[in-house]
């Protein structure tokens, strides 16, 4: 089975056969002023190892920086009210979170876990785009027992006063302890808003697609039926429910499934800089397990920043 090991050794070996002819060119980082709201220069690496000082002075805000647009900000930097250099997002454009958690125990047992996801949303011109990446890994004595990415981005086409909408869906998932190295699932179909209210959305949707388990055993194209339901509750003005439920039944053998359910309650603790506490569990069942239980259940409890 694939790992993310045997994928840096290719590279290594890659570049070993090149010598010194590797040339490897890759976009220049931009740094951001304390304030996230002025651009800095990249460092210059091979200057700063051999002098320091000039090197991190460069760093420094002063007149000369040109401003970013009002509606760029530097996502981390802005949420922690001190300097962190990441990434800059167009909040006129998306909406989002970048959720990170982890716990660990030592003594006479070594734990640890992590936990990230990244999830984007923007209006385009005919719907809304959404992308979602999720990555956890944990360790017990210093052996992993779960390590998976899950990738996932969709969009759906809305129409005005109508709650008829289309969507289609692509899907990425690495697990390590799945019978495959990656699955790929394609689908599409229709969905359905039967409940609007103020503080509760709930719809439905249908449709069909296909999965294929690339490195398993049986890498067949498997077509599949997708029956789903989402559901949206505002209980109070700081707190939310969110569940999302879908069935993926094999169109020639229904016994044959895959079931995810997704749930979240969160809080939120700072409005102003977009501070929450989100309590989520994923459920993941495949009724074709191989040697592997059917049943992967994922709990976190993170803190998540709203962009």
């Amino acid at each position: 089975m694939f790992r993310l090991g045997q994928f840096s050794l290719i590279v290594l070996c890659f570049t070993a056969c090149w010598g010194s002819e590797v040339v490897v060119v890759a976009q220049s980082p931009i740094l951001l002023h304390p304030q996230g709201r002025a651009a800095i220069g990249a460092p210059d690496w091979e200057q700063g190892v051999r002098s320091l000082g000039p090197s991190i002075a460069r760093l420094k805000p002063g007149e000369h920086r040109q401003p970013f647009p009002e509606e760029e900000v530097d996502v981390v930097t802005e949420n922690l009210s001190l300097w962190v250099p990441t990434i800059r997002i167009d909040k006129t454009v998306w909406d989002g979170t970048i959720e990170f958690g982890g716990h660990g125990t030592t003594g006479n047992t070594r734990t640890n876990r992590v936990f990230a996801s990244v999830e984007l949303e923007r209006d385009t011109r005919h719907g809304t785009l959404e992308i979602d990446l999720d990555y956890v890994r944990s360790k017990a004595n210093s052996v992993v027992n779960k390590h998976h990415t899950l990738f996932d981005i969709g969009h759906q086409w809305l129409r005005d006063a109508d709650s008829l909408s289309w969507f289609a869906e692509l899907g990425l998932e690495y697990d390590e302890f799945r019978p495959f190295d990656l699955r790929l699932t394609v689908n599409g179909g229709i969905q359905k808003l039967f409940v609007d209210t103020e503080t509760t959305q709930l719809s439905w949707k249908f449709g069909a697609g296909i999965s294929q388990e690339i490195g398993a055993v049986d890498d067949s194209v498997v077509p599949e039926a997708v029956f789903g339901m989402i559901l949206e509750k505002q209980l109070t003005t700081r707190q939310k429910l969110e569940a999302d439920f879908d069935y993926f039944p094999d169109w020639s053998n229904f016994t044959e499934f895959r079931l995810e359910a997704e749930a979240s309650w969160r809080i939120v603790l700072d409005e102003q800089y977009g501070w929450s506490l989100k309590l989520s569990a994923l459920d993941r069942y495949d009724s074709t397990p191989g040697a592997n239980k059917p049943n992967d259940f994922t709990y976190s409890l993170v803190l998540m920043w709203e962009i």
